[in-house]
Parts: structure tokens; C-alpha cells; sequence
């Protein structure tokens, strides 16, 4: 949780009165920490960050649901809307399982309310459930284990993590059989798709941000 408030507090500096910030936190059930709140006020939105304490269960189904109504409610057509979620991604109450809030993501990309999920902390992290959370949210996913690591992803890359410019991309690569007699793909294996759907746009691809 330190790491999280320092990494949110780099985020903040990077933003100006323009943004729009609202943070909402989930233990047994979820709760808004911070309603939509101008970038430019910094030391209130600090004060909110400096404030979050861990307590109860965790129930992130519920503290998604009110992320996404919070960026719903202060919708900016045309703009980035972007919910940010950091987490050890553990769920125990509540829907539990990815497969389980997938169509409500979905749904909720659709209507141009995108997903960051920053995955932080060891032991029973769970990396998969973050990864696929950020995959049906046509987003993007980042594991932070340190400082530095927090200001490449809300710093340095801050544009490519929360700006998409590329729905649905893809790649085919052929190798030459004379040349290449075996290969395997090593990550992103939930991305692999059949080559006979590779030229239907129906079936979902991959999302690039900025830069």
C-alpha cells in the first residue's frame, strides 16, 4: 500500500486542472474515497491518497463496479477515461474469478471507459487475473515492484498508459520451414488466435497505447 501512494502521487504531479481524479477503494465492500475531482487540487487529492488504509476482505468485483460508475459519471466524450486499477489482484468475496466481471469490462470498454490494472506486492500475487482484467478492458497491464518501476509507467510512459491509439491490432508472423523447424509463443498466450480468424474482425485483438 506505501508503494501504491507513492506511485499515485507521482501520477498526480504529472496531471493538470484539466484531469479529472476520483478514487474509490474496496475491503468487505467498496466506497468512494475522493468524488471527481480537478486535478489542479492537488493537496485535496494527496490528502485522499495519504488516507487509504487496508482493512477487511476483498471484494475487487465491487470496487471495479464503482471505479467504472465514477468515470461514467464524470464522462468526457472524445477525452480519456480511464479507470486505474492497483492491486495484488487477490479477489476473495464477491465474484472471485476474471471470467466473472469480464462482460461488464467489456461492456464498459465499449462505451469508452477504458481499464489500467498496475499489479504491486509477492507472495499470492496474482498476475493472471490482472493481465486478463486489462485485456477485456481494452487496456493495458504493468507489474510495479519499485519506484523507479512506478514512474516508467506513470511518468516516462504516462501517454501509452493511458491513452489506447490502436484498437484491436494484430500480427502474423510465417516462419520459413526451411529455416525454423519449431517454435512456442512465451507470454501473452491468452492473445494466440487462430489463423483463420486472424481476418475477422469480430473476434477480439490486442490494444496499443501511445508511443
Amino acid at each position: 500500500l506505501g508503494l501504491v501512494k507513492d506511485a499515485l502521487e507521482l501520477l498526480v504531479h504529472e496531471l493538470d486542472e484539466e484531469d479529472t481524479v476520483s478514487i474509490v477503494t474496496y475491503g468487505s465492500r467498496a466506497r468512494v474515497v475522493l468524488e471527481p475531482t480537478s486535478a489542479g487540487r492537488k493537496s485535496r487529492i494527496m490528502r485522499a491518497i495519504n488516507s487509504l488504509h487496508s482493512g477487511g476482505s476483498t471484494n475487487a468485483e465491487a470496487g471495479l463496479r464503482l471505479g467504472y460508475k465514477q468515470a461514467l459519471a464524470d464522462f468526457i466524450p472524445g477525452g480519456i477515461n480511464r479507470v486505474i486499477l492497483c492491486s495484488d489482484g487477490v479477489a476473495n468475496v464477491g465474484e472471485t474469478s476474471a471470467g466473472g466481471i469480464w462482460d461488464e469490462i467489456k461492456y464498459y470498454a465499449s462505451e469508452g471507459v477504458t481499464l489500467t490494472t498496475v499489479g504491486l506486492g509477492m507472495g499470492n500475487y496474482n498476475d493472471v487475473l490482472m493481465e486478463q482484467l486489462a485485456d477485456q478492458g481494452d487496456g493495458f497491464y504493468a507489474y510495479v515492484d519499485e519506484i523507479d518501476e512506478a514512474e516508467r509507467v506513470f511518468v516516462t510512459n504516462l501517454t501509452s498508459t493511458l491513452q489506447v491509439i490502436a484498437m484491436d491490432a494484430r500480427v502474423q508472423v510465417d516462419f520459413n520451414p526451411a529455416v525454423v523447424s519449431r517454435y512456442r509463443l512465451v507470454g501473452f498466450e491468452n492473445r494466440d488466435m487462430a489463423d483463420e480468424d486472424f481476418r475477422n474482425d469480430e473476434v477480439d485483438a490486442g490494444e496499443m497505447g501511445a508511443g
